[in-house]
């Protein structure tokens, strides 16, 4: 990647930020952007847009999320670098090979587990073809959810995010199994701080609250995704706040 192309690749992740994309802006940090152009004289002839592994296939195999890329590319070039918008293209960024990166990866698939954090959001997230996003190794749901794990991480309180709660009473999947955004440890006393997207969800947010409620767990507070995105740090001291007063 040239200097030339990173810069196109930081205005790029910016651009879909700004755009109200902030997910496919999480994506794009890990991918890479490329003008090609030709050997003998230099001049370009296409971009490629490159995608990291884990979200070629949603994204390429979602047009929603296909046209934001490559809209939002082919506005980072206006002005600077004329190319056909047919010759805009995304592929696969390519992986570079570590030393000794057979045995590694054997190694990852001998060792492999599978994992039950965010299992719900992901097969909800797979069934709309959108990325789940991935920071500190962990799943989420969204920017705001991020912003938020990273305040509890600054303050260095034990938190489970998109944990998956098991409660077989009925044998049913939907009914036996609950998804918290946030279940967060404080000096022994739990709770659960969500991020809500939906104000019309009053009744499921209420059933899935009781549901918390009724092992044991009664700190279960709510806070809107853009409250989490712009103000965390007021966010994580207000749930602190209210979990503290549960301590027994």
């Amino acid at each position: 990647m040239t200097n030339e192309d990173e810069h196109l690749h930081r205005t790029l992740v910016q651009l879909l930020i700004d755009n109200n994309s902030p997910e496919l802006a999480a994506v794009m940090i890990d991918g890479g952007f490329e003008v090609l152009r030709h050997e003998d004289d230099g001049t370009p002839y296409g971009l490629a847009i490159d995608v990291p592994t884990m979200a070629y296939e949603m994204i390429a195999g979602n047009v929603a999320l296909k046209q934001t890329l490559v809209r939002a590319a082919k506005t980072v070039i206006t002005g600077h670098i004329w190319i056909e918008e047919r010759s805009i293209s995304l592929r696969i960024k390519l992986i570079q090979p570590e030393e000794n990166w057979q045995s590694i990866t054997r190694d990852l698939i001998v060792n492999y587990k599978g994992s039950n954090q965010g299992a719900i959001t992901k097969k909800v997230f797979l069934r709309e073809r959108k990325p789940t996003l991935i920071y500190n190794e962990a799943s989420y749901g969204s920017h705001s959810e991020i912003r938020i794990a990273q305040e509890l991480e600054n303050r260095q309180v034990l938190f489970f995010p998109l944990a998956l709660g098991i409660r077989a009473e009925t044998g049913e999947f939907y009914r036996d199994h609950r998804e918290a955004d946030f279940l967060v440890c404080a000096d022994g006393t739990w709770g659960v701080l969500e991020v809500s997207y939906h104000p019309d969800r009053f009744e499921k947010d209420k059933e899935k609250d009781a549901w918390w409620k009724q092992s044991g767990i009664l700190c279960v507070e709510h806070y809107t995704a853009e409250r989490c995105y712009r103000e965390p740090s007021q966010v994580v001291d207000e749930f602190l706040t209210f979990l503290q007063k549960h301590k027994r």
